[in-house]
Formats: structure tokens, C-alpha cells, sequence
């Protein structure tokens, strides 16, 4: 559901590559998108056939029943109604991920890119079909699966950094300008920090462990949750906007031992302006060199000595699919589930509550109560979005 740049871009050229998955049917509200993807998805499954007719004939074959058999609805329910659909990958704006209600409630399992709603209340409604009707989530957060995060999760795993201590996490680029919704409120749920803060949110909790706990939020000074360059030309138009352009929090992580771990997130559209990747623990640390055409991991311990790790070589987008696809064959959960998407989006929701209160501290107990004297999802946003700062100062 959706044909637009995440599905044409990312999911669309992973999916021919995904074994025991087949796209049997596309759906969006606009034809010109589902038009162009449809063609793409079909050219995709050629291109795949041509490369299999010497190696695996029934492969290829298969690869062009595939593009053959592709049907487009103008209308989720329709597609839903027609086709045995048994997996369903959302791609639309954040306003339009309810949607995976629709999913849930008919037992279909569902992914839905991240953020996993427009709002925390929204977010809520779907972690709760999901577990009603006992059906398959995934929080389409590709960063769990990119080999990077993925290598240093194991790195850490094994001890080589002892506890961990501290982390800075940093996604930054400078603004999605070609694409308006990003930019309302509205439509996106938020600025930068729900575009790009959420990779860093859940990155760090992904290396950290699921099983501790966000114990706190806090907006960090001197940039916090702000609006730096407030005049853009969005989609062609030199115009203002409300959203935040960057957003630099710390977060809190506690295990069940008392032990804790603290992280310096940044989630910006101005660029950026925290280290991208650094991991410190009590006998080493870990961070990245960008070497002539790839990326290494260097491990670092307190005597200075160095090593490089290499890194697997696939496609994060792909990983992600695939996991759900074999999560779902196997009757398993993904490691990127509803609890961590609502984990991850209550942490959002507690860094603009921060700024409001004055970039205090927030835990997300706080933080839901304070949702819950919202009736509205795009109330409770407006809410968190007036608190946004302007400029770059404290």
C-alpha cells in the first residue's frame, strides 16, 4: 500500500530478490504512482528472468509469472477484499499508517515504514489490533538490518567493548525539499526528528538491547528540537513551515540492574552536526572510516590499538523484507516489532515535551500521560510542534 518514492526507491528493486515472496498486487490513491510502479516491479522480474534463463529455468519462469500477474487497486479495502494477501507493506505517509488496523483486524500480517504512525495515539491503536488478533508486525526501520548497526551489535555482543557506556547516533541530510508532505505537520507527524531521529532512536536501542528500558528523553542543548533555516523551497516554492529541521536529544537506556547506558542522538535536515557513529564501553570503542569505496567498523581499545572489521555486503532494504517475509513463513516475531515501534515513537514524543518543558528531562510514562489528555492525534501534534524552537542557539 503506497507506490510512491520509499516503494519506487527502496522495496520495489528488493523484492524480486527475496525468496518465497511474490508482489501479487499494488494499491494507492494515485494512479500516476501505481502506473510507474507497476511498470518498474514488472521490468524488475524481467531483468531477473533474463539473468536466471541459463542458471534455473523454472526460476526465470517464475520471475515472469510474477510480472505478469501484478494487479493495481485504487482502494486498499478493494485489494484486500480480492487478493489472499499475506503480508502487507505500507509505504504511504505516516498520516496513512492506520491502516495496518485494517490489516491487523483481518488477521493479515503487516510492516509498516517507519515512523510507525503520524502519532503517538494513532501508534497506539495499531500496537493494540496487533496484539488483539495475535497478528505479525514489523516496524520497517532498516536500520536494524544494515550492515553496520548489524556488525556492531555483534561486536558488542561478544564483550570486545565490555559495558556499554555511551553512544552518539547521527542520521542527518539536508531536508527532503522535493517532497512537500514532509514538511506539514499534518500529513508527517513532525519534522526531522520523526524523519530522521527516529533511525537514531532506534539504532541506539537496537546496539544498547531491546530488553532495556528507554528510561528517559531529553531534548539537548544548545540546538535541542528547533527550526533552523526556516525559509525552504519546498516542491518549488520558497515558503515557511512549521516542523522542526533538527533535533539533537539524549536518551536513557537502563537495564534491570540498575545499569544504564546514555546516548547523544541527532536527527536533522540542516546537516550534520554530531559524530555519525560512536560506541564507548569500559574496554574499547567502536566507530566507522569511509574508506575509497566502502565503509569499515574500527574497534579501538583503551591502549590505543586499533583494528578494522569488514562488513558483510547487502542491501538493508532487502534484509528488512526479507525478514518479514520469513517471519511470517515461520510463524516468528521480527526483532523489529510493535513494542519497539511504540517504544521508538513514545521517545519522539518525549523529546518535544522536553523542549516544551524547557528541554527537562522526560521519562515516557510522562510523556503518555501527557498524550492522553489528547482526544486527537493531530491535536496532541500541533501541541508538540508549537514547543519547537526557532534558530540554532539556546
Amino acid at each position: 500500500m503506497g507506490t510512491g518514492s520509499i516503494f519506487q526507491r527502496m522495496h520495489l528493486p528488493s523484492y524480486p530478490e527475496v525468496q518465497d515472496a511474490q508482489v501479487v498486487a499494488l494499491a494507492d490513491v494515485s494512479e500516476k504512482n501505481l502506473n510507474m510502479a507497476k511498470k518498474l516491479l514488472q521490468a524488475a522480474y524481467e531483468e531477473k528472468a533474463k539473468k536466471l534463463e541459463d542458471i534455473d529455468a523454472e526460476a526465470a519462469e517464475s520471475a515472469r509469472v510474477a510480472a505478469d500477474s501484478i494487479t493495481t487497486y485504487a482502494s486498499l479495502d478493494v485489494m484486500l477484499d480480492k487478493e489472499d494477501v499475506e503480508l502487507l507493506d505500507i509505504c504511504t505517509p505516516p498520516k496513512y499508517h492506520v491502516d495496518a488496523i485494517k490489516a491487523a483486524e483481518r488477521g493479515i500480517a503487516v510492516m509498516v515504514e517507519k515512523p510507525m504512525a503520524f502519532s503517538y495515539l494513532e501508534a497506539e491503536k495499531i500496537w493494540q489490533a496487533v496484539k488483539d488478533n495475535h497478528t505479525f508486525y514489523q516496524h520497517n526501520e532498516q536500520e536494524v538490518f544494515d550492515p553496520l548497526y548489524y556488525t556492531s551489535r555483534k561486536v558488542i555482543q561478544g564483550g570486545a567493548l565490555g559495558e556499554l557506556a555511551f553512544m552518539s547516533i547521527s542520521f542527518a541530510h539536508f531536508g527532503p525539499e522535493s517532497r512537500r508532505w514532509f514538511w506539514d505537520e499534518e500529513v508527517s507527524g513532525g519534522g526531522s526528528l520523526v524523519d530522521m531521529a527516529t533511525h537514531s532512536i532506534t539504532v541506539a536501542w537496537f546496539l544498547a538491547g531491546f530488553e532495556k528500558k528507554i528510561a528517559s528523553v531529553k531534548s539537548a542543548a544548545p540546538i535541542g528540537i528547533s527550526r533552523r533555516v526556516p525559509q525552504r523551497i519546498i516542491q518549488g516554492e520558497f515558503r515557511e513551515f512549521n516542523v522542526e529541521d533538527d533535533a539533537h536529544l539524549l536518551l536513557r537506556f537502563e537495564g534491570e540492574h540498575g545499569d544504564w547506558i546514555t546516548a547523544l542522538l541527532e536527527g536533522s535536515w540542516t546537516e550534520r552536526d554530531s559524530l555519525p557513529f560512536f560506541v564507548q564501553g569500559t574496554t574499547g570503542r567502536l566507530s566507522i572510516k569511509e574508506e575509497a569505496t566502502e565503509k569499515v567498523l574500527l574497534l579501538t581499545d583503551n591502549f590505543g590499538y586499533t583494528r578494522t572489521i569488514g562488513l558483510p555486503r547487502w542491501a538493508a532494504f532487502e534484509m528488512e523484507l526479507s525478514n518479514a517475509v520469513a517471519c511470517v513463513k515461520e510463524g516468528a516475531r521480527s526483532i523489529s516489532n510493535e513494542d519497539v515501534g511504540l517504544g521508538t515513537t513514545a521517545a519522539m514524543g518525549a523529546a518535544y515535551l522536553s523542549e516544551i518543558k524547557g528541554r527537562a528531562a522526560v521519562t515516557l510514562e510522562e510523556f503518555q500521560d501527557y498524550a492522553h489528555t489528547f482526544s486527537d492525534g493531530l491535536e496532541l501534534v500541533k501541541a508538540l510542534i508549537k514547543g519547537v524552537k526557532e534558530g540554532s542557539g539556546v
